[in-house]
């Protein structure tokens, strides 16, 4: 918006006259609004492209199949140790009962899952205590109420 003041006369009034321009934007509005409906209706929508992702250079997945599994829970009491793959069986037992079970199964990997609240010096007593029998561990940690069965 524009002023101009105008002040006229010698006689000490000062008369104060205002002139206002006002700019119409409307029809730039639909301007634009007719573009952006042209853009999104001319455009075309491309779909995500199938990944393929890189085999990994270091290691091989483990086989649970061919592997013996322990599973740690947080329980109240403190870290409990079970003999079983996610759920609350065959255990809670001891860490001279974990070398056996691994022994006794014949098989020379072990997976241990655990909880998220397990302290990690006790996963490595888990470990350290079937380690004379296994030749290659595997960790997964954070078993979610969905798996515990």
């Amino acid at each position: 918006m524009a002023r101009a003041s105008l002040y006229s006369g010698t006689t000490g009034f000062k008369k104060k006259t205002e002139v206002e321009e006002d700019i119409d934007i409307t029809p730039m509005i639909d301007c634009v609004f007719l573009l952006l409906i042209f853009f999104m209706v001319t455009s075309t929508m491309q779909g995500a492209k199938a990944l393929t992702l890189p085999s990994a250079k270091h290691g091989l997945g483990v086989n649970s199949k061919e592997a013996a599994t322990v599973t740690v829970f947080a329980d109240e009491g403190g870290p409990a140790v079970y003999l079983s793959d996610g759920d609350r069986k065959n255990g809670p037992v001891e860490m001279d009962e974990v070398a056996a079970y691994v022994k006794d199964s014949g098989k020379k990997v072990m997976i241990i899952k655990a909880d998220q609240g397990v302290p990690s010096g006790y996963i490595e007593e888990v470990a350290r205590a079937a380690a004379d029998v296994v030749e290659d561990l595997e960790f997964f940690v954070g078993i979610t109420d969905k798996h515990r069965r």
